[in-house]
């Protein structure tokens, strides 16, 4: 149920105005390829024993990790309401 409600956010969160659309369906284009690739993966991984398991694992940890900069690169946090102030101002 997270990652359903997080998945669709930052889907939509990164689009542009002018471009959710088509984010929204590389969105979609990516589970179905999830869903279709994932077991097909998953008995390679099998079938190779050990070695197989450590190629699946580090594969989806580098995709963790250049996704998350990905994302990181893109969300940038707000700007704060009131301006900043320090101690020595007041």
């Amino acid at each position: 149920m997270l990652h359903a409600t997080v998945s669709w956010q930052l889907s939509v969160a990164l689009a542009p105005d002018d471009a959710q659309g088509s984010y929204l369906g590389v969105h979609g284009l990516a589970q179905a390829a999830q869903r279709s690739l994932g077991p097909l993966a998953v008995t390679a991984a099998l079938t190779l024993g050990p070695l197989g398991w450590t190629a699946l694992g580090t594969t989806i940890a580098l995709t963790c990790g250049i996704q998350h900069r990905l994302v990181r690169a893109r969300l940038r946090p707000p700007p704060l309401s009131v301006p900043a102030v320090t101690v020595s101002e007041h």
